[in-house]
């Protein structure tokens, strides 16, 4: 499919154990793919959150190389904050952003990366009002923090984002979720994501595809979706689309920022590895309706072919 590197960000059950076949690939240079993880713990009690705030002080990220390694901290930070994009409302009572406060300024203090699951606007609201005030007494200013999904950020949340020097992680699970949306959000829906608002805001931002639970990985649905605002089937479900060229930048250099490998990959040029493809049409030419269809013909990471179409491979 294209992919050259990803950044996992973990799930329910997962701990460092489950990552130890891609260290072992890594250690013996054989991982094709850079593939970089955030610690995920979802404490469900405040005596849980003790327990996770005795080990924060020993998280030593980017203790691995440039194609595997820990960047940080996330997803969902405690467990009984939930937003919830295909049903109104969730938990957002005080006693549990409290919980969620006592970990995220853990992590602030220790200078740790956070990338944090958040959907509606009320939830934005109160997320930010932690970072903001964890943010006088522990500057996370640098420390790249980062909010997922973000479907319906408005432009002050996008400014108040930026003064914490925080990034957005964008997904395109309306691919597959669109028309589920409109059913729940009614006309909102044409505007979750927001890509056009936030592409105009200025606000480092990356685009992904929130695979493979809920949409699918292919790079190129998600580049489609982006640029066309159409679901798999062709139902058009979003009119925040953006430009090829912005959806290109987004998936890629920008990405490499959440990797912590921006200035290793993402782009073409001196000083980076040749990470890239040959694909079999032009991303820039082709009808909008045919990005969804392009295929890589060759696969290179670090310089390396890793796959080629047709190749038989060991």
């Amino acid at each position: 499919m294209g992919i050259t590197g990803w950044l996992d960000a973990g799930g329910r059950g997962m701990s460092a154990e489950h990552y130890t076949p891609y260290r072992t690939l890594a250690e013996r240079g054989e991982l094709n793919a850079r593939v970089f993880y955030t610690t995920i713990r979802q404490p469900a009690t405040p005596e849980q959150v003790d327990k996770v705030l005795a080990e924060i002080p020993a998280q030593k990220p980017f203790q691995g190389n440039d194609h595997f390694g820990n960047v940080g901290w996330g997803e969902s930070v405690y467990g009984p904050v939930t937003t919830q994009l295909l049903r109104k409302g969730g938990n957002l009572r005080p006693e549990a952003l409290a919980q969620m406060k006592r970990i995220a300024e853990a992590l602030a203090q220790q200078g740790l990366y956070l990338n944090s699951h958040v959907e509606m606007e009320d939830a934005i609201d109160d997320f930010l009002a932690i970072y903001e005030d964890i943010n006088r007494r522990h500057p996370i200013k640098g420390l790249r923090w980062s909010f997922s999904h973000l479907d319906q950020v408005t432009p002050a949340q996008l400014e108040r984002m930026k003064r914490l020097g925080m990034s957005a992680q964008i997904h395109t699970r309306p691919l597959i979720q669109g028309a589920l949306m409109h059913v729940i959000h009614g006309d909102a829906a044409w505007a979750m994501p927001p890509f056009r608002r936030v592409q105009d805001s200025g606000i480092p931002w990356g685009l992904g595809s929130d695979a493979t639970a809920v949409t699918p990985s292919n790079p190129f649905y998600s580049l489609s979706f982006a640029v066309t605002g159409r679901m798999i089937g062709g139902r058009q479900v979003n009119r925040q689309t953006i430009t090829r060229e912005e959806a290109l930048i987004a998936h890629t250099r920008s990405n490499a920022r959440f990797l912590f490998q921006d200035g290793n990959v993402g782009s073409l040029q001196p000083g980076k590895y040749a990470d890239l493809l040959v694909l079999d049409r032009d991303y820039l030419t082709v009808p909008e309706d045919a990005i969804k269809d392009i295929r890589p013909l060759v696969t290179m990471v670090g310089g390396k072919v890793v796959y080629e179409a047709g190749a038989r491979r060991p």
